[in-house]
């Protein structure tokens, strides 16, 4: 298990935050770059790494604001390359064309109200559009072969169709379905089956369950579950998955209907949080039975993403494993001014197991997994090896903390079985979400690779990669410049 750690050069250097956070357009890369390797990738790594995040946050107040470029490294035998490009969604191109100057309201950044709400309204009225379509934060295939992506943020026009190999979007993606919504999450679920779930969520509606076939463009409602606070919906940003049912995790952090309209500030950028209403969890079974939909109390929590989630071996309950923030407060500590000035503490985070009954009346419960919190202290942006999503599981990975520093600055690896972590960390560095990469033929469930974009001390990249078993690094790709704050990856195997 890991001591507490408080040494010097915990924080990040003034190179690395202004290089991570910089107001500055990104430049495009567009052919492919090769990169210098220290170290050596394995050569069964062969495909693309594919990231989403923001290329620029010039003009921008949060953290979540930054218009969406994707950034991509490309594996071939040891040998790396890089290319990056901006998503060319209605949002970035206004931004360009009207002098860098916002046309839709982003997540924490607002136009004046008197600007943005006859654009808000002409949306409502669906005449035109009324929310960002900036699609800046996640990305994954959109078709079996991996040719094209979809790089999609939480609103619903926010969904563009790339193409692998260059990067250069083609279009918008339309549904041809009558389903409403302006919302939906940015962490769509993959099946077996190569269908797709999420939720698509309206202000005054419901949380509609909604499934999608692949190369599909019209989305079926499975179920559609009313608001407890009606009008304001809960902020759904993922939601957790079982191999029988989805959860719908209505926690209490509320949509602040005057500051999401521009005409009134909220306390947590634009949501409330209500902690009294506790939370509830809609289980909806993923056959589509509506009438086997559960309703289960849970304790008050926040989170932005969840780790994974399991039926038990049993069938008694399900299993959700998350980073448990005692508030929402890390929304406003990722306000830009404050991650730049990098003197407020980090939020804990530590990781936590709801365990949801499928029977009877109980509530759900939450308890402890790590035996030390306090040697990650911070737990986010988590990810596992894909093929154990929806089953039981051993390890995850995330960006976690070394203390003191004001968000995270290292990558953990987490055992939740025996509750103990390893930490991967490089003093003045910025790392951000690692992808666990499994090995072909993997013999065990962290027979792999961890990749991770980490801004360096000197303010420019490298493309980090670490055994996913030993967490020791292997390999490093040197890019000769920095690249903006990122979000969520992808790994697309190379077609053969």
């Amino acid at each position: 298990m890991m001591e507490k750690q408080e040494t010097a050069g915990t924080h990040p250097t003034q190179a690395a935050i202004d290089a991570c956070f910089t107001n500055d357009i990104s430049p495009e890369q567009v052919e492919a770059l090769s990169l210098q390797v220290s170290g050596a990738f394995p050569t069964w790594l062969h495909g693309d790494y594919v990231r989403n995040g923001p290329g620029t946050f010039k003009g921008m107040d949060h953290l979540f604001d930054g218009y969406g470029m994707l950034v991509k490294f490309s594996f071939d035998n040891g040998k790396v390359s890089t290319q990056q490009r901006f998503v060319q969604s209605n949002a970035y191109k206004t931004f360009l064309d009207r002098g860098y100057k916002l046309k839709y309201n982003e997540f924490g950044t607002a136009r004046p109200a008197l600007e943005s709400l006859p654009v808000i309204a002409a949306g409502i009225l669906g005449i035109g559009q009324g929310f960002t379509d900036n699609a800046t934060v996640n990305v994954f295939p959109s078709n079996a072969d991996g040719s094209e992506l979809l790089a999609v943020t939480e609103s619903v026009k926010g969904t563009y169709r790339l193409d692998t190999a260059t990067l250069a979007t083609k279009h918008q993606e339309k549904y041809t379905d009558s389903i409403k919504g302006d919302l939906n999450t940015a962490h769509p679920k993959l099946l077996p089956s190569g269908e797709s779930i999420n939720i698509v969520v309206g202000f005054g509606d419901g949380y509609k369950v909604v499934k999608q076939q692949r190369e599909s463009h019209e989305r079926q409602e499975i179920a559609k579950i009313p608001l407890s606070q009606f009008p304001a919906p809960s902020w759904i940003h993922d939601f957790p998955i079982t191999k029988n049912y989805v959860v719908v995790p209505e926690t209490p952090i509320y949509f602040n209907m005057l500051a999401a309209l521009t005409l009134g500030k909220a306390p947590y950028v634009q949501f409330d949080w209500k902690p009294e209403t506790r939370s509830i969890l809609h289980l909806v079974p993923l056959n589509g039975d509506t009438s086997k939909i559960r309703h289960v109390r849970a304790p008050s929590y926040f989170t932005f993403h969840y780790i994974n989630a399991y039926e038990t071996e049993d069938g008694g309950n399900i299993h959700i494993d998350f980073g448990n923030f005692a508030d929402p407060e890390m929304l406003n500590s990722l306000k830009l001014a404050s991650v730049r000035s990098n003197e407020r503490p980090v939020e804990a985070s530590p990781i936590t197991r709801l365990t949801v009954p499928l029977s009877g009346d109980g509530e759900a419960t939450l308890s402890k997994l790590m035996k030390d919190d306090e040697a990650y202290t911070f737990s986010e942006l988590p990810r596992i090896n894909p093929h154990y999503k929806g089953q039981a599981y051993r390890y995850g990975y995330s960006v976690s903390a070394k203390l003191p520093v004001s968000y995270g600055n290292a990558l953990s690896k987490f055992d939740m079985q025996e509750g103990t972590s390893k930490q991967w960390h490089e003093a003045g560095c910025i790392p951000v979400e690692p992808l666990m990469v499994p090995a072909p033929n993997a013999k065990s469930e962290d027979d792999g690779v961890v990749l991770s974009i980490v801004m360096g001390a000197d303010g420019k990249s490298f493309l980090l990669c670490l055994d996913a078993g030993s967490f020791e690094e292997l390999g490093r790709a040197h890019l000769p410049y920095g690249i903006p704050y990122g979000f969520h990856a992808s790994f697309i195997p190379a077609r053969t």
